[in-house]
């Protein structure tokens, strides 16, 4: 459903408030175990795992917007930085 990369990238967007672990599961490994531990010792907010899932769907459009139109992106970069004659 979600790809490790959009994965990775919202689980980076918790680090600044939680310890996050991330591993593979040892039985199936399309399987991606994410925990939360607070930093400061308190208990993890019922609302972090929702908030993580909403950011998960969009660290995966992300991706798939920059798989399907990234090449888009860098004609543009490559014309903007282009040494003007």
């Amino acid at each position: 459903l979600y790809n490790k990369e959009a994965i990775t990238a919202a689980v980076y967007k918790f680090t600044d408030s939680y310890y996050v672990h991330q591993s593979v599961d040892t039985e199936n490994s399309s399987i991606v175990n994410v925990i939360f531990e607070s930093k400061d010792g308190d208990q993890v907010a019922d609302s972090v795992p929702k908030l993580f899932c909403n950011e998960l769907i969009d660290q995966q459009l992300r991706y798939n917007v920059n798989a399907q139109f990234g090449h888009i992106r860098d004609l543009i970069v490559e014309q903007a930085f282009k040494p003007i004659n």
